[in-house]
Order: C-alpha cells, then structure tokens, then sequence
C-alpha cells in the first residue's frame, strides 16, 4: 500500500494548467491540461488565436452584465459567490491567471514551497531599496483563481477589533468598526477548531462557506516552544487569538484555513462546482484587464481585456526588452466585457486585483495621479494621486539554531527520504489516506503576540507591535522568502533545527507604493517597499530578535539547542543586529493599503468612500485588500474575505434601492 500511495501521490504532481473553456450553457468552466513549457513572453497580434480566446471573445461579445470582478482572487471569489446568490445577477470574473487551484501542491499545506515562484505566483519584486542595503525583496502574489489564498501559509488571524475601529474612524463610518466587522467574519467561517474557543463561540461561525481549523499535526519542538514562552519566560497563554473578549497578546496555536487537513482556499470555499455551475456566473481565465471603460460623464460601462493562449504567460518584468521573445510570443486576443447599463443603473465594474493588481487597473484606466499617468501617454479620468500610495506589508526577519541529537527530528526531515529531495512515503501516505501527518503543517503554526515598544495608553496587549512564528524547522538562508523555494527544493540533507520568525505586527512605515513602469498592461508595475523607511520599526525588529534568543535560551528549548546559525554569535549589538536585519528582512505576505479607503478632506490620498466607491468616476468600486487603509496585526486573508462580504451586502443594498432614471448607454470613449 505505501508503495502504491507513493505512486499515486508522484502521479499526481506534474505541473498542470487551467485551460479555458467555454461550456455549452454559454458558461465558462475550468479545465486542467498540461502546462506548455514556454518561456516568458508578449505581444499583440489579431490573427491565430487559439480556441478557448476565440470562444472567450464571441462570450464577451454576445453577453452583457450586472457586475464585472476585475481579478478572480480572494475577493473576488466571495462576490462572484455572494451575487449571484439571486440568479436574476448576471456576473461576470475576468481573472489572467490560468494555475489549476485544485492542484496536490495546493492542497498540501506543507507544499506550500513548491508554490513560491511558480505558475500560482506573479513572482513580484520591490526595486532596490537604500533601507534594505540595496535589496529587491521578493513579493509572493497569487495567480489564478483564488488569488493569494493559493499560496499563503493559511494561518487565520484576524488582528485585533482595534485594527477596525481605526479604519471606521478613516473612512467616518461606524460599520467599519470591529463590532460590526465580527459578523462577516462569522458569517464566511466554518469552525472547526476545538481546541480553541471554536465554532460554539460568538466569535466564530459554524455555517459559512470557508473552513478554519487546528492542524492536525503538533511537532514536539513546537510544544517546546509554547512551553518556553508559557511556563518558562511567563508570557500568558492564548488559546483562541481570534477571541476578541481577550487581549490578543500571548503564545499558543494559530487557526489555519484548512479543511480535512488540506487548504481551504477562496476558491476551494467560494467557488464549487454548483457555484461555478450557475447559469448567471461566468469565469473567464488568462483574461489581463487593459482598462475600465468610461463613458463622457466618468461613469464605467465595461472592461477592456486581453485574452491570453493556453500555456502562454505574457506577463514581464519591467526590466525585459526582448525583441525576440516579442516576436515568437502566441498571438493576444482582444475584447470587451460591457455593464449593462442600459438596463441597471447599479451594473458595476467590482476590481479585486489585490494591492498590486488593483491600482495597476486603475492607473492603466486614467484613475491615478495625474503627474504620472501623463507621461506615460494615458488620459486622465480622474485625477487621484492616492492610487497606488500608502503600500504597507509585515517586515519579517529570523532567528535559527541547529538542534543536538537529544532533540527531536525536524519537521524537513519527517518530510524527506534521508540523502533525497523525495517527499517521505510514509508521510504522502498519511496525507493522502488520512489527510494526516507532517503535510498537513504549513510550519509556522504556533506562535504568539507581544508588545515590545511603549504605547500611550500603557497597555501592552490590546495592540501587541510584533507577532512570533515558530517553525520546527532550520532555515537554510537568513533571508526566508527570498531563497526558500529553491534553497529547500536543492536542499539533500537538510541539516535539524528550530526557527522564530519575528514579524512588525503593526509596523508604522507605510510609503511604499506601486506604480506604472509602462501603459502595457502586460509590463509588471514598480514596486517600493515600505520595509524600515521609519526607524521606529527597525528598532522594534530589534527588540523582537532580542525576545526570539530569549526564548530560544529558555530550559524547555534550550535543552535542543546547538550552534546558533542566523543571525549567528558574531552579531549581538543593536548596530549589528539592524545591520543584520537591514540585509536579511523579508515579507511575511501582508500586502495593502494601495487604494485606501479615507475622506478626501482629510487624507488628500484617499481613493474609496466607506462605501468602497472610486472617489471621481462613477460605476467602480474596489473591495479588496488594497482599501485598507492601515494593516491589521495578523495574517491578512480573513480580513480581505470580511471587506469581500461587507461589499457584497453593499451591493445587494445599492441594487434593491430605488434606482434612478436609467441612463442612457453612451458611447464608450476615454475621457480626456
């Protein structure tokens, strides 16, 4: 039998992609071919298109709809659910990635390596910062449906209810507080936690599409951790950190969005078969937004969308100038997805396209800062130099140590034949019979919260500044994110040890931003990482590598411990350990605050109302990610379904009211 699993689960891992087909209803379904091992490319031809653009084309072309969702990503998967819940909404989800979201390394939480720098991820990179000794650092995004809840590490935590009552007070709107947050977060999640406060509780849900739960496996050393850092150093237990009656301060196990010991992405909860099945939901796959269309009054009417080839990834980095690649590239298809305005006065164009993604479209439609898009060659719709401000994202660095031979075995080595990269059969058995065992880990599961600098208020643990993830597992590099997928994957004995990620839970640098480096949708935008531009960070990663030696010196760790290898015992001042964290600093995956919401008397960079709504054109809104206008101190995927649900009542809200004297369809032109 584990020889035949062993085969089975090997069977089940080539790469894959997702094809796009138009079914006979007129429906656009997913399906899963062979990936065409094509380099990087791009272009625009009218001639040679494949079949799946030609059958995409003639769909977009015969058919009208109540909402377009410019991106099929965490958001936009709980829309595309949510609307067309009433089957007189006719929907439409244009998403350019084609990755199979059903695929083993996607369901496999520890797989989650095999996703960095894959068909699944944009593959971004920051430009070069001076606060980072010069250093691009790597940006893992999702690609496909189910955006970057297909490659995230799942742990589900949702900051603190403080977090939302900051972003009511932005915006002037009450409804964004976390009192009233709590219900979208209840309302998406099936609970199926029990050693937590779990689904009984008021602070979970039973009944929602999206399932949250305890790993089902609990490596020794991440015991030892939780007992180093509870009954050694004194910090306080925290068995439930979503439990808002409590502080969130304090060590214990984090949720994960897995069900069954597999991923629950957004598209796993949000969009099944029978969701996907509906008559009035199209998905359209490898469709890149170009631009939103407006009509002489500002007001959306469609999207414009290139059509890529099955097997083809015309995306390119900024850098790329090959002519050659231009010229073998697979011919682009072009079309127009159109609001049926006409009709409904409430159609909307919906851009769920992420922190990156999001702005990107709304630059490349004119909606932007009026100083950057000129130059460029793209009219002005609205002029909101907001757009693409205010980038903010969890600054991560690490500290490692080699365990000694009374300890027990890593992680990594329970996941590998010794002397092979080949995952352990024993281990692909239990996952794939059982969904058990040390796949089911994504391996940062346990952890905690604390608050090292000062607050104003005195209190250390309504808003802890820094959260610690622990991994039963030695980094090969100091510079996680950046190197972890291709150091693991060549990686043939992976030497035993423990690792604590420390993380700026709530870091103050918040001017990064992303911007156009080209009109070409195709053309990857800049990015600016926000990492260290305030040094009050730089001095609290500090202080949070400090607390991880700490524990990590504690009996009920230390009694594992070797040599420490990162950042190693030459490095123990302030200076070096900013120096060290400077050249090491790495994402943990946060990415928002690019389209924020605000008051525009207030914040000149707002871009959305409280209601979500583009500030200055008409008929768009953005609902994802991006509208927060500050990072909430925990992983962001829960947050980002919240906005999602949030949006969709919204909607729902906006479409029942009254409707005003239904306009006119106006010719669609750019406005100047």
């Amino acid at each position: 039998r584990l020889v035949v699993a062993w085969g089975l689960l090997l069977a089940a891992l080539p790469h894959a992609a997702t094809g796009l087909v138009v079914g006979g209803s007129g429906r656009v379904r997913l399906a899963h071919k062979a990936a065409s091992r094509q380099p990087v490319r791009m272009g625009l031809f009218t001639k040679g298109l494949s079949r799946a653009q030609r059958r995409a084309q003639s769909l977009l072309e015969d058919k009208t709809y109540d909402y377009i969702i410019a991106g099929g990503g965490t958001a936009g998967c709980v829309l595309a659910n949510r609307l067309t819940e009433d089957p007189k909404t006719r929907v439409l989800v244009l998403e350019a990635g084609r990755a199979n979201p059903s695929h083993p390394y996607v369901q496999i939480p520890t797989a989650v390596l095999k996703l960095f720098k894959s068909k699944w991820d944009w593959n971004f990179a920051s430009e070069p910062a001076p606060q980072l000794a010069e250093r691009q650092i790597y940006l893992c995004r999702g690609k496909g449906v189910g955006g970057s809840s297909l490659v995230n590490v799942m742990l589900y935590t949702r900051g603190a209810a403080a977090d939302y009552d900051a972003w009511a007070e932005a915006c002037d709107d009450a409804t964004w507080k976390g009192s009233e947050m709590l219900q979208y977060f209840t309302k998406s999640e099936a609970c199926f936690s029990t050693s937590n406060s779990g689904a009984e509780s008021q602070w979970h849900g039973a009944d929602g599409p999206a399932a949250v739960s305890d790993v089902p496996y609990v490596h020794p050393l991440s015991e030892a951790f939780l007992d180093a850092a509870v009954h050694d150093a004194g910090y306080a237990a925290n068995p439930d950190f979503n439990d808002w009656s409590r502080p969130q301060a304090g060590f214990g196990k984090y949720q994960v969005s897995q069900r069954g010991g597999a991923r629950e992405s957004a598209a796993s909860a949000y969009m099944t078969k029978a969701v996907r099945d509906r008559p009035n939901l199209d998905v359209v796959q490898g469709a890149v937004v170009k631009r939103v269309v407006f009509d002489g009054q500002q007001r959306a009417t469609g999207v414009e969308v290139l059509l890529t080839a099955p097997g083809e990834d015309p995306i390119v980095d900024p850098m790329t100038d090959d002519e050659d690649l231009r010229r073998r590239t697979k011919p682009l298809g072009e079309a127009v997805a159109t609001l049926d305005v006409a009709n409904n006065a409430a159609a909307e164009v919906l851009v769920t396209a992420g922190a990156i993604g999001s702005p990107q479209i709304l630059m490349l439609s004119g909606v932007g800062a009026k100083s950057e898009l000129e130059p460029l060659g793209i009219p002005v719709v609205a002029d909101r130099p907001g757009v693409g401000k205010n980038l903010q994202d969890h600054p991560a660095c690490l500290v490692s140590k080699r365990s000694n031979a009374d300890a027990p075995k890593s992680h990594s080595t329970a996941l590998r034949i010794p002397g092979t990269t080949a995952t352990n059969p024993v281990a692909a058995a239990k996952w794939l019979f059982a969904r058990k065992g040390p796949l089911t880990s994504p391996g940062c599961d346990h952890g905690g919260f604390l608050t090292l600098a000062e607050t104003d208020s005195g209190d250390a643990s309504s808003s802890p500044d820094v959260q610690l993830r622990f991994l039963a597992t030695k980094s090969i590099t100091p510079d996680g994110m950046s190197t972890i997928a291709k150091s693991w994957s060549a990686t043939r004995n992976h030497p035993d040890g423990f690792t604590i990620q420390a993380i700026c839970a709530r870091p103050k640098s918040k001017d990064g931003s992303v911007k156009l480096a080209s009109a070409d949708p195709l053309v990857k935008p800049t990015i600016r990482t926000p990492f260290f531009t305030d040094d009050a960070d730089l001095d609290t990663m500090v202080e949070a590598l400090k607390v991880s030696r700490s524990l990590m010196a504690q009996p009920a760790l230390d009694k594992y411990a070797a040599d420490e290898e990162f950042p190693g015992p030459a490095v123990q001042t302030d200076a070096q350990l900013k120096s060290y964290a400077r050249e090491t600093a790495h994402t943990a995956n946060a990415l928002v605050g690019t389209c924020k919401l605000g008051v525009p008397q207030r914040d000149a960079a707002a871009v959305v109302t409280n209601e979500l709504k583009v500030y200055g054109v008409d008929g768009v809104r953005v609902c994802d990610s991006s509208v927060m206008p500050t990072l909430p101190g925990g992983q962001t995927a829960s947050s980002t379904i919240a906005i999602a649900e949030k949006a969709a009542d919204m909607l729902r809200d906006a479409a029942a009211a009254p409707a005003p004297p239904l306009r006119r369809a106006v010719p669609a032109k750019v406005v100047a």
